[in-house]
């Protein structure tokens, strides 16, 4: 009986020294042994946002790129582990789980970027980077590359730009009307995914691009479940039957 109740003593003392942790989650991982509810790796939102998917001469400055990128209304995807606004960021990990899913606009990271509440180093952004397919058919045409700034005979760009979840504002004297918004994209030295079968960027600047672990070459994909490429791919394909399967003689 005594040793019943130091468990339950420590127990206690354990969530009042981590709000966040409640009762039910102690008890699901004291007897059943499994892992908290985990979160959703990407949310879909809906409305404006900043795409910097074809931004191929950002201009490095410090641990940071500026990088000139479209303004594009329409369905989007944020990568949650990417945000950069930490109360944002927790209130999204925190709602959206794989075990509770948010639905389309129902994330806070959504209703953030579309009330311009997205913060980062104390300031309030109006735009935001995120993903969308705008594109993607005649992107997927233009030779994809893998590039390793470690291989023998390499010579790209040592650095590339990560834009997502990235800081925006407008810019007003952009010289490119259809990337009229400047976004503030961390700077990244690995491996990378090359567009335009070049791993360099354009008039002296470096490329927004994703890492290489996040595409694969041989079939032409995403190596991960990506919300909506499924329909995409139908979208780049030619119109034409495909054929059916060979009969068992």
């Amino acid at each position: 009986m005594r040793f019943k109740f130091l468990v339950i003593t420590c127990i206690i003392w354990i969530v009042m020294s981590y709000g966040s942790i409640s009762l039910a989650d102690v008890d699901n991982e004291t007897d059943s042994g499994t892992d908290i509810d985990v979160p959703q790796d990407f949310v879909l939102c809906t409305g404006w946002h900043a795409l910097c998917t074809n931004s191929n001469d950002c201009n490095m400055h410090g641990d940071k790129a500026d990088c000139d990128c479209m303004r594009v209304n329409e369905t989007h995807i944020v990568y949650t582990s990417e945000i950069q606004d930490t109360m944002v960021k927790n209130q999204t990990l925190a709602k959206c789980t794989n075990e509770h899913p948010c639905d389309v606009d129902q994330a806070p990271i959504c209703t953030a970027i579309k009330t311009g509440q997205y913060e980062v180093n104390g300031t309030k952004y109006d735009w935001v980077s995120t993903y969308s397919y705008r594109g993607w058919c005649s992107l997927l045409k233009r030779n994809l590359t893998a590039c390793d700034q470690n291989a023998t005979g390499y010579s790209g760009d040592k650095y590339w730009a990560i834009c997502d979840c990235a800081p925006c504002t407008e810019n007003q004297n952009a010289s490119n009307p259809d990337k009229p918004l400047t976004c503030e994209c961390r700077i990244k030295n690995e491996t990378f995914v090359g567009m335009n079968g070049s791993c360099t960027g354009e008039n002296g600047g470096i490329m927004s691009s994703m890492p290489l672990w996040a595409w694969d070459f041989q079939n032409n994909t995403y190596p991960f479940p990506m919300p909506g490429y499924e329909f995409v791919q139908g979208a780049c394909a030619d119109l034409k039957s495909d054929p059916l399967p060979s009969q068992p003689s």
